[in-house]
Formats: structure tokens, sequence, C-alpha cells
């Protein structure tokens, strides 16, 4: 047994690896969100000037700054400061983030299906997962980053909460808290999207285990993912205010816009690089895979019928056997209602839950299909009980699926460039401007139409202005004001908190009623001007809350240790 699990282990890394080939040949490609580059540039800058946790960003907004991380998800972008350290370009490390999410996404899932339902279900799950072509779109078309690494984490919190109703000991506690707030710090909407459906999840173990005293401790385990993810997640949703977002749900952005088709989703099997259009003609594809939703409809229709023959037989026994399927029956209802989510019939639904417009692209919801699908493959072993006619459907399936999609896991071309052609000349414009709608202040009444002027300019009075500095979180420049009093205009957007000095005194200011810009006035002579980004009290406190939950989770652990050791030697 240990054999054909490090085999089928193997074969998953395989598996993820042809999957992911191309990610590991020279050059780069691109892709509909081609700004990872820059924003890994800005996150090293972040971290080089002592900014942590990274929150304001220089270069981006048209290099007027960017509060870029304090609302969009800096998990990715963190752990590639790892690979950072050790010198790697960024061009390699965009490449290997992605890599990444196929072979952790396929071993996650082999490992969770395995403990449910055998390890050749597990291997059939993962070969699913890693080859859904939506997770094509995600990487090779998209380039979404965050939101694969999100997708990467749900088999990852399955298993820990299943493991941890499962044996309360403090390990799976402690992964269960970790892959959470895992996604929690990848993508915004996948969380709103998932967490529901972790409820259930979480609440049907403990029904099958019949460990109803977890209940309060996974309450607590929820609010330590909040607590270790506060630094991030509660200053997004708190200071909403201080930006504008209303250009996440009008215009290309409204929902309605984007519904995939009945059509698109099960029979359509053109795959293009294009964008998400309106109306039903798209350039990217939106299909739930051959054989993949096959196989979850023959298998879900199977579950649910063996299911209700044994539960209205008379017979009725609440076995394991009858939860399991109990188990499938739910999986299958989850993959409907994330299909259902896709297509325009659903539209009732959008508009009694107004929160969910954020999600944008109702077919994000095949994030969550391509999930629940492949966890329901995975059943179709444990209901077949010939030992031929399993064999023959794990040798089958797994060619049918690559074989069926292994055209689209590519890139539509690979470009020659290296991190100095992605950071210079029109490449570094490009980027920079590509954010400017992404989260800009509320200051910014009119968007600039190029990059920010290069050093303070005089609006009142003149003089001569040297020095000009600018990082990631504080920038300073010299002043020699010759005719005085003077009002000078720094190219960087306001945003709380700006905290300027003049000659080491702090100063009000004030914000141009345009771009936004901060304003100065200083008097007659030489000063030196300094600004300095700190903290609000809200990002203190949480912080604060976040580093304490670190502590905590690992003094626990250290506790729990110490603690398992002692028992052992007496």
């Amino acid at each position: 047994m240990k054999f054909r699990n490090w085999l089928f282990t193997f074969i998953v890394l395989v598996i993820a690896a042809i999957a992911s080939r191309d990610l590991f040949k020279p050059g780069y490609f691109p892709m509909h969100d081609d700004i990872q580059v820059m924003r890994l540039n800005e996150m090293e800058k972040c971290i080089r000037d002592g900014q942590f946790p990274c929150r304001w960003v220089p270069d981006m907004g048209a290099e007027y700054g960017h509060p870029l991380f304090n609302y969009h998800q800096p998990f990715p972008y963190y752990l590639g400061m790892l690979f950072r350290a050790f010198g790697m370009p960024y061009v390699d490390i965009v490449k290997l983030l992605f890599a990444l999410t196929f072979f952790l996404s396929g071993i996650f899932m082999y490992f969770l299906v395995k403990e449910i339902w055998g390890e050749k279900a597990g291997l059939i799950s993962s070969i699913i997962f890693i080859f859904v072509p939506y997770r094509a779109v995600d990487v090779y078309v998209r380039g979404a980053l965050t939101e694969i690494w999100g997708i990467t984490f749900f088999p990852l919190i399955f298993l820990a909460f299943y493991k941890y109703v499962k044996k309360e000991n403090f390990f799976w506690f402690s992964i269960s808290i970790l892959s959470l707030s895992g996604l929690f710090l990848s993508h915004n909407i996948l969380t709103l999207l998932f967490v529901t459906f972790v409820i259930v999840w979480i609440g049907f173990w403990i029904y099958f285990f019949r460990k109803f005293k977890l209940i309060p401790r996974v309450i607590i385990l929820f609010l330590w993912s909040i607590s270790l993810s506060a630094f991030f997640v509660i200053p997004a949703f708190f200071e909403r205010s201080q930006v504008t977002m209303q250009t996440l749900t009008t215009g290309y952005y409204d929902f309605q816009n984007h519904y995939a088709t009945f059509k698109q989703l099960l029979f359509d099997r053109s795959f293009g690089y294009g964008p998400s259009r309106t109306g039903p003609v798209d350039d990217m594809s939106f299909q739930l895979g051959w054989p993949h939703w096959i196989l979850s409809v023959s298998t879900g229709l199977i579950a649910v019928f063996f299911f209700f023959k044994k539960y209205f037989s008379g017979k009725r026994k609440i076995d394991n056997g009858f939860k399991l399927g109990l188990l499938s029956v739910f999986l299958f209802i989850f993959w409907l209602i994330s299909c259902f989510m896709t297509h325009s019939r659903s539209y009732f639904i959008w508009k009694f839950f107004p929160v969910i417009e954020f999600v944008q692209f109702p077919w994000r919801f095949l994030a969550l299909s391509m999930f629940f699908g492949s966890l329901l493959a995975g059943c179709l072993i444990f209901i077949i009980k010939n030992k031929w006619v399993a064999i023959s459907v794990i040798v089958v399936i797994p060619i049918l699926v690559v074989t069926l999609n292994l055209g689209y896991f590519k890139p539509l071309k690979m470009i020659k460039i290296d991190d100095k052609g992605m950071l210079s000349g029109e490449q570094w414009k490009r980027q920079s401007m590509t954010t400017l709608l992404d989260y800009y202040p509320v200051s910014v009444k009119v968007l600039p139409t190029d990059l920010a002027f290069k050093s303070p300019e005089f609006i009142v009075g003149s003089g001569e202005i040297g020095d000009f500095l600018k990082l990631s979180n504080r920038w300073e420049f010299s002043a020699d004001i010759k005719n005085g009093p003077a009002k000078i205009i720094i190219p960087v957007f306001d945003f709380p908190n700006w905290n300027i000095l003049a000659d080491k005194k702090e100063i009000d200011y004030l914000a141009d009623d345009k771009l936004g810009l901060i304003i100065v006035n200083l008097p007659k002579g030489a000063h030196k001007v300094e600004g300095n980004f700190i903290d609000t009290p809200l990002r203190n406190a949480c912080n604060k809350i976040s580093l304490l939950s670190l502590i905590a989770l690992t003094g626990y652990g250290l506790f729990n240790i110490y603690k398992k050791k002692n028992y052992e030697n007496n």
C-alpha cells in the first residue's frame, strides 16, 4: 500500500509537469493580467524600504503611487520574495509561481480524495483537477495568479478540516488555520464564494464522526484564521471608502455582461486567448471540459440513485456507506449550483444577493465547479465494485482527460524578454498605467493620461527644487524658495496617511482638486521636505492582531510538542 501511494503521488507530479511544461521554457508569455512582474518589483521595494506589510507602492498608478497591497491579495507576491532572495529573475518567479499551483493543487487533491475514497479515487480526482480547461484559462490566458493560488488552497482546506475533525490534533488544527488564511490572502472573491461550502463541509464531518463538541473549536479556528490574515483582510474591507471602487461593478465589469451559455459550458471546444466579451460570443473558453462534466453528471446521478434507493428501501441503516452516499449527493448539488451560477438563468440570485456583484464575471464560478467536479469524479471509483472495471476506469479516464485537453495547456506564444525589458520603456509605462483603475484614491477626480512628472513643481512662487527621492513608503526633496511663500505640488497621490515634515516639523498639506496630488505651502528660504507613509490606527491594530495570532499559534505548537514529548517520556 505504501508503494502504491508513492507511485500514485509520483504519477500526479508527472501529470502536473506535463500540464505546466511550457512554464519551464526560456522566455515569458503574454497574459491578460500582464503586470505580475511589476507587482513583484514593487513588493521587493517595499521589503527593502522596511514597509511591512506592504501597502503603498511607488511606481504604479501612472507613477503617482498606488495603495495596491492594501486591497489586492498579497500572498503569491510575498511567496515570490522567497525565490527573489536567491537572485531569481522576476520573469522566472512569475512562471514558477504559476507552475507551483499545478503541483500543489494536484497533490492536495490526491491526499484529500485518498482519505475519503481511497488511493485510486485520489489519482483520478487529482488528474482531472489538474487538467480542467478553466485552469488553463486562468494560467495561460488570464494570468490570474492570485485566483489560481486561491483555487490551490481549496483541496488543502477541505483536507485539513476533515483530518482535524477526525483526529483532533494540533497539526491539522494549525494546517486548517494556515490554509484558510492562505485563501483569505490569495483571493477576496473566491473567499466570498467558497467559505459557505467550507462551513457545510465541516458540518458534514462533525455529523459523520459525531463530534459536536468541536463546534466551539471550529469557530475559534475560523476567528484565528481571520486574525492571522487581519493585516490585509480587515483594512481591505473597512477602508473601501478611501478608494474608488465603482468601476469594479460597472461598465465592462457588470456581471450581466459575462454569463456563460449552455453551449459554451458543455459543447464548445474552442479555446481562445482573447477577452470575455459582452454577449454570447467570447474570445476565451468557458467550457467545463470533456470528459469532466460527463463524469460529474454520471457520477452524481449514480450517487443520487443509490443513495435514495437505500434511503427508501425500508432497511435504511445510517452507516458509513450511507453517509458517504450523502456526501456524494452534497458534492453533486455543490457542482450543480456552481455551474448554474455561471448561466444567465441565475440572474435572480445575483440580484437577490448584491454582494456577489463584486464577483464581476459569473464564469468565475467555474473555479468552484472544477473543484467539486473533480471531487465527485473520485467517488466513481468508490461506487464501482468490480475490480477490472475499476482498473479500466483508472487507465481510460486519465488518458482521455490528458489527450482531450493537453492542447489548451500552453501559452499563445513565448517571447524573449528579461526583467530589464519588462521594467523599462513601453513595458514599464504600460504596466504602470494599467493599474490606474485599480483602487485609485478618492482624492483623484481626473485620471492622469500620462506618467507622472519626475520632480515636485512650483504652482505659486519660484526657486530651486533638488534631491528628489521617492521610495515605497517615503519621499523627500530640498527646496530653496526665492519668491515666497510658495506652493509646491508633489507627484504622489494623497491617501491616508501621509505624514509630511518641513525642516523636521510636521505641517499640514492640501490635495490637488483634480489629480489628487499632495500640495505643500512653504515660506521663503531653504527647506528640507519629507513625506512618510504611516499606517492608519486600523491598520496598526490589525498588524498587531496578525502578529499576536502568529506568536500564539507558534507558542501553542511548541506547547503541544512539549506536552507530547513529556507524555511519551512518562
